[in-house]
């Protein structure tokens, strides 16, 4: 009899940072997504022997209004060792692919801006330790 609930949502794992790497693009020479995608699934195969589909995703940013070309993504790995295997203790790396240069590094995420700066700092004024609102002075 198996205990597992068949109504269960179903699982969705969770990426981190510690999963990505930051991608950059030689100037006017971006990479597609499925390039990028099918060359680590390939190399980390042949490097590691590691099982094929060892990437989650790869994002490439499109510019507004699709003017230029895109310079820059990001990778997603399944298994959180992959991007500490591949960039060791280098602050950057880079790759060949398919002729075009393709640079790497650690993922850090940026805090997300508020779309009104002001209505933020006020906020933070008012806003207390607790995530109440009563002014820092009153209890």
């Amino acid at each position: 009899m198996s205990k597992l609930n068949a109504n269960a949502p179903s699982f969705h794992p969770v990426y981190t940072d510690e999963h990505a790497l930051f991608l950059t693009f030689s100037n006017g020479f971006p990479l597609s997504e499925m390039q990028i995608f099918n060359f680590f699934n390939r190399q980390l195969m042949i490097i590691i022997s590691y099982y094929p589909s060892s990437v989650e995703r790869v994002n490439v940013h499109t510019p507004m209004g699709g003017r230029g070309p895109s310079l820059f993504g990001k990778i997603v790995f399944r298994d959180i060792r992959i991007p500490a295997l591949l960039m060791g203790n280098k602050e950057r790396i880079s790759f060949l692919v398919e002729g075009h240069h393709l640079y790497c590094k650690r993922f850090v995420s940026q805090p997300s801006q508020p779309s009104n700066p002001a209505a933020s700092a006020s906020n933070i004024n008012s806003e207390s330790s607790d995530g109440g609102t009563h002014s820092r002075g009153e209890e």
